[in-house]
């Protein structure tokens, strides 16, 4: 299952934690007594402006105990009394973020990075909603605004290493879903072994990403039809992956690759947090060298440091699920989401050591959750409409499935079609049943003429 969508990175005390420590507290409430201060001097303090100041404080006081949902009525308030409040926009954005909103949090985050423009806190925050709806390219823009705003600080560099480690990640996952990307995904790992030996960045990391989107590396072209009431394949469908695309995931993951490596020395070189150095170490050896051992002793490392902290024991969990420690990864994640419930790479810790074991029951309340956390997760739809069908429900699993194929999500063994087909049967659907069959077997052939030692494998619906 593809670790997806990034974004737990950034703003030392606040993001890791999902709410502000005792230091960050300190900022908040010195910045917001400045704020009020200066309406004070300037005669316009009003009884409105003390009342967004107590709704702020009692918001805040439920932020500091991660009660998100019960602090954004109090932030809502006091946002629509200062709609131009710098303080109301950024923790709404936030906690609307850690309650699994994004498209609602990025116009209050938008909203904060407006009113300050010097800040670079609203950016971090927004690089992670934008990268949770799937808009990368928006994202890269935001973090690497935020590492403009900050100067090179400690939190943006983390923030812009995470995002760039991760999505090294996915991109290598996404080019090992076809043949051509099969390929190139060799020739990264060889060039994230050591990234100063590549041939350089080929352009900036926004547009690379806006080409990509255009069309995805292994993607075939099939149809954006309603999963309820048309074919689920057309003429396009026909089309094999652009190598185009596929050259351009490769250059978007090394240059990737070396701005991680980039952020990582600037962090390592002037950090204040040890336990941060530590994570950005351990992601460095689970994205990009693939060590997963030596990565689990960088954030037991970090754990030491910063016992408690739900985003390092998701990282070590998914460091032993990568290992092959299956239930010390299962113990990790469940204590990871016990202090945050919304901790995304637990969640998929955990719904990924369920889909191992076919137990779909299981699996299906995180993937449903990690579907409406990360609409842009094209994998977790996948996986969403796997386990659905598994379960009995043939028309939901198509409303997942369908929109994902669309998108360009890869099907070169033709398997996802073969599971096409036999939930389309399930609902009488037998016309387009059989055009989802016939792809099937298309795909798996084609696969098949261009891997002849695969030459026995058939389609398989339940993979």
């Amino acid at each position: 299952m593809q670790p997806g969508a990034p974004g737990r990175y950034g703003f030392g005390r606040m993001r890791r934690t999902g709410q502000i420590g005792a230091g960050g507290y300190a900022w908040f409430w010195a910045m917001a007594l400045l704020a009020g201060c200066a309406s004070l001097a300037a005669g316009a303090q009003t009884s409105a402006g003390d009342d967004v100041q107590a709704l702020l404080k009692q918001g805040f006081a439920l932020h500091q105990q991660a009660r998100f949902a019960e602090a954004i009525p109090l932030l809502e308030q006091a946002r629509r009394l200062e709609p131009g409040d710098y303080f109301a926009n950024l923790l709404l954005g936030i906690d609307l973020l850690r309650t699994g909103k994004p498209a609602e949090a990025v116009p209050r985050l938008q909203m904060a990075a407006h009113v300050r423009p010097a800040e670079e806190f609203p950016e971090d925050y927004l690089g992670e909603a934008e990268a949770g709806l799937g808009n990368y390219a928006l994202a890269a823009e935001a973090y690497q605004r935020a590492v403009q705003r900050g100067q090179g600080s400690e939190q943006a560099l983390e923030a812009w290493a995470g995002f760039a480690l991760e999505r090294f990640r996915d991109l290598g996952y996404g080019l090992r879903g076809s043949s051509p990307g099969v390929a190139a995904a060799r020739r990264l790992a060889q060039a994230a072994a050591d990234p100063a030996k590549s041939a350089g960045c080929a352009g900036q990391i926004p547009a690379l990403e806006r080409r990509l989107a255009v069309n995805p590396a292994g993607a075939k072209q099939v149809s954006a039809a309603s999963a309820n009431s048309h074919p689920v394949n057309s003429p396009q469908a026909d089309a094999e992956p652009a190598s185009s695309s596929v050259e351009t995931a490769y250059q978007l993951s090394v240059c990737y690759a070396l701005e991680a490596g980039k952020a990582a020395e600037g962090l390592q070189s002037a950090a204040e947090d040890p336990a941060a150095v530590h994570r950005l170490r351990g992601d460095v050896l689970l994205r990009l060298k693939e060590d997963a051992a030596a990565a689990q002793t960088e954030y037991r490392r970090a754990i030491a440091l910063k016992p408690g902290d739900p985003a390092l024991l998701e990282r070590l969990a998914e460091a032993q699920l990568t290992a092959g420690d299956t239930e010390a990864a299962r113990l990790s994640a469940q204590a990871a989401l016990a202090i945050d419930p919304h901790r995304r790479e637990a969640l998929r810790t955990l719904a990924s050591l369920a889909m191992s074991n076919r137990d779909y029951d299981q699996a299906l309340p995180w993937l449903r959750q990690l579907a409406q956390e990360t609409p842009g997760d094209r994998t977790v739809q996948v996986e969403l409409g796997k386990a659905l069908a598994q379960t009995g429900e043939a028309a939901e699993a198509l409303n997942w499935l369908v929109p994902a194929l669309a998108a360009g999500y890869p099907d070169e063994k033709g398997a996802l079609h073969a599971l096409l087909g036999r939930e389309l049967r399930k609902l009488g659907r037998n016309a387009e049943a059989a055009m989802a069959e016939a792809e099937a077997r298309r795909l798996s052939d084609a696969f098949q003429a261009r891997s002849p030692e695969a030459a026995r494998e058939r389609p398989n619906a339940n993979q």
